[in-house]
């Protein structure tokens, strides 16, 4: 039996959110998981989200690593070395959160009859269909 647990003590929406609720964190985590040799560089990761700050990528990633989210690899026989992220299980689980997403974008965006199949987007029509 489960012992009484406090309000806010533990709730799996906010251990959600916490985990990947910050800006970035989801689309790194669609772009790693999309990506052919499923591992990339920051400078991969940095191209593909060019909105991103570096220092926000950078922190985002180390918060990832923290979170068992990421795995991050040093090549050292490349001058500089080179720096690759890949996704852990626990990240490539958390992929699946964005057709949830995908579907409250399609329901409320406030377009009627949005199909995404035939919307241009670099996320959905290419990737998640």
């Amino acid at each position: 039996m489960q012992e009484d647990i406090t309000p806010g003590e533990f709730c799996a929406i906010r251990t959600t959110i916490r985990l990947l609720g910050k800006q970035w964190t989801m689309l790194i985590i669609h772009e790693l998981f999309c990506s052919k040799k499923k591992t990339l560089s920051f400078m991969d990761l940095s191209r593909s989200l060019k909105e991103a700050s570096s220092k926000v990528l950078s922190e985002r990633l180390k918060e990832m690593i923290e979170n068992d989210l990421v795995k991050r690899r040093v090549d050292e026989s490349t001058k500089p070395p080179h720096v690759y992220y890949t996704l852990t299980s626990k990240g490539k689980d958390a992929h699946g959160t964005l057709d949830a997403f995908k579907e409250f974008g399609i329901r409320w965006s406030g377009k009627n009859g949005l199909d995404c199949k035939r919307t241009e987007c670099e996320l959905c029509p290419k990737r998640l269909d």
